[in-house]
């Protein structure tokens, strides 16, 4: 949970903008912007499993580690969004994908869902190519389910947005779904509103 910090009506100074950052074992992290590093270069690319053990601290996977530190004390993955969303912006854009990636690998019973039998019929888990061509395949196909409801349900009229003082027509189709998804209230963490993009 992060929570804009109180401004001390008695001070001259204006204070730094800051954010508390509870963790799970009840430590709170105040930070200001300068606090917050650049996203860290990191791939789990070859070990999936190796992102369990710095993704959620309410996980009894979690191993007390992870590559995001702030004022050294290690922050879950979980809230990169919380940490980079609000101060560094364009910084959490180039991430975002990467997070909601990360983010799928850490559901519930993801593996029981992506794994297949080898040759020798033992159970072996989607290689990283094969497992993000998979997902983006399942989303392409979700989003187009959610356009033709959309199409079927709103007027042409309503498939816009304002881009300066042009109100322009949605046309793509992961736009269209963004937005039907917000509207029925079904919106997805990783989507940051798309379609005022």
């Amino acid at each position: 949970m992060v929570a804009p910090s109180p401004v001390d009506a008695g001070s001259d100074a204006v204070p730094l903008p800051t954010r508390i950052l509870q963790l799970a074992d009840g430590k709170s992290v105040t930070f200001h912007e300068s606090d917050i590093p650049d996203p860290p270069a990191i791939s789990y690319a070859k070990n999936i499993e190796d992102l369990l053990g710095v993704w959620n601290d309410n996980s009894p996977q979690w191993n007390g580690t992870s590559p995001l530190k702030i004022r050294n004390i290690p922050i879950p993955l979980i809230h990169y969004p919380l940490v980079y969303k609000y101060w560094k912006g364009s910084q959490w854009k180039g991430v975002k994908k990467v997070w909601f990636e990360w983010k799928v690998y850490t559901t519930d019973n993801f593996w029981a869902r992506y794994s297949a039998p080898d040759k020798s019929g033992t159970l072996r888990r989607l290689k990283y190519t094969p497992l993000l061509k998979q997902l983006e395949s399942e989303r392409k196909a979700e989003n187009q389910r959610l356009v033709d409801l959309a199409l079927a349900e709103l007027t042409p009229e309503q498939l816009t947005y304002r881009k300066g003082s042009m109100h322009v027509h949605m046309t793509k189709p992961a736009m269209i779904a963004a937005y039907y998804r917000k509207l029925k209230g079904l919106s997805m963490e990783d989507e940051d509103d798309e379609y005022n993009d």
